[in-house]
């Protein structure tokens, strides 16, 4: 009942968007409609960031608000509730919601690699001889036992911890302790503090962290360390499909935004970061964002175009751990490219 009542509220506010689109007059349909996009601060969600800073969303009559979230899997919460118009989620968040009744679907894909970097606190690592240059599988045993943070059950911070413990062979329920923490900055203390002995996020905070001397990042995903999640399509901006469907002109306007921020940002790399590091990451210092933007960049796609072959190779690795979308990965489904044409 609770989901069928979100679900209910944000068709209604699909279909209002639209209509407002429609019966607007002239003098008013040039004013920026005030929109909403959710997603966990993080460094590739770059161009949603830079899109607003930049006005790339204005020109294109949007007058977009960034709602930050403490894990990425309150996106489609927060969409569903009507806290927002857009988020970033991964395609087995797509595929279990589609199973559920709820069409979400994915438009553009963000990032076509696993960006988590694996961080242990120094004195765990120190402890258990392990540095990015152990053997692969010597790394993924070394998680077992230990108390890793997350920000919530069932969100990336979860999924990929568990996903090493299972290559190497452990149950994670059994051998080792997922403790939810919170958001970024929670994460941040709790391994600080000694509360948890290690965690998985995207730049910059590992790197923030490294730097600090408080840890060590020991799988970098980043630099494509594990080669199966190295190339497939990790996140992706995502709404539903009847969003898209009454509002295809917006859709189009919101992804011509994020790819004008996109090939803006790549020329203009100082610029972005001195942006950036202002507005959305004051609480990391100016070289350790270089050195997280460097690792990151080459992860975020330059088009956001999808294809069948990264949304089977997300599906495989989930397959691992026992998570199983059931639904068709063609084109159509949980993805489009059909708003980036």
């Amino acid at each position: 009942m609770r989901r069928s009542s979100r679900w209910s509220r944000f068709a209604a506010l699909a279909a209002a968007v639209a209509l407002m689109l429609t019966l607007a007059p002239s003098s008013q349909a040039q004013r920026p409609i005030p929109l909403k996009h959710a997603s966990l601060r993080v460094l590739y969600m770059a161009p949603i960031y830079l899109g607003i800073e930049k006005g790339f969303f204005r020109e294109e009559g949007i007058d977009l608000q960034n709602v930050e979230i403490e894990s990425g899997i309150l996106g489609s919460a927060a969409i569903l509730g009507g806290q927002a118009h857009w988020t970033d989620l991964d395609p087995l968040q797509v595929g279990t919601l589609r199973d559920q009744g709820i069409p979400m679907l994915l438009i553009y894909n963000l990032v076509r690699r696993v960006t988590l970097d694996f961080i242990l606190r120094t004195e765990v690592a120190e402890r258990l001889r392990i540095t990015s240059q152990t053997p692969i599988m010597d790394r993924f045993r070394a998680l077992r036992g230990l108390n890793i943070g997350i920000t919530r059950p069932g969100a990336p911070t979860d999924v990929f911890p568990r996903y090493f413990l299972r290559r190497a062979g452990f149950d994670p329920d059994r051998e080792a302790n997922m403790i939810q923490v919170g958001g970024v900055p929670a994460l941040g203390a709790a391994l600080r503090t000694g509360r948890i002995d290690g965690f998985m996020l995207s730049p910059p905070l590992p790197q923030q962290l490294e730097k600090e001397g408080v840890g060590r990042i020991v799988i970098k995903n980043t630099a494509g360390d594990v080669p199966e999640i190295a190339n497939l399509v990790y996140v992706a901006l995502a709404t539903t499909e009847p969003f898209t469907r009454n509002n295809p002109a917006l859709t189009r306007a919101y992804l011509r935004a994020v790819n004008k921020a996109n090939t803006w940002m790549r020329s203009n790399q100082a610029e972005a970061l001195r942006i950036l590091q202002a507005k959305y990451f004051s609480d990391t210092q100016p070289d350790v964002l270089k050195l997280s933007w460097d690792a990151l960049l080459p992860a975020i796609s330059p088009d956001g175009r999808f294809n069948e072959d990264g949304i089977r190779q997300y599906v495989r690795v989930f397959e691992t751990i026992g998570r199983t979308i059931r639904t068709d990965t063609a084109e159509g489904t949980i993805w489009t490219n059909q708003y980036l044409r």
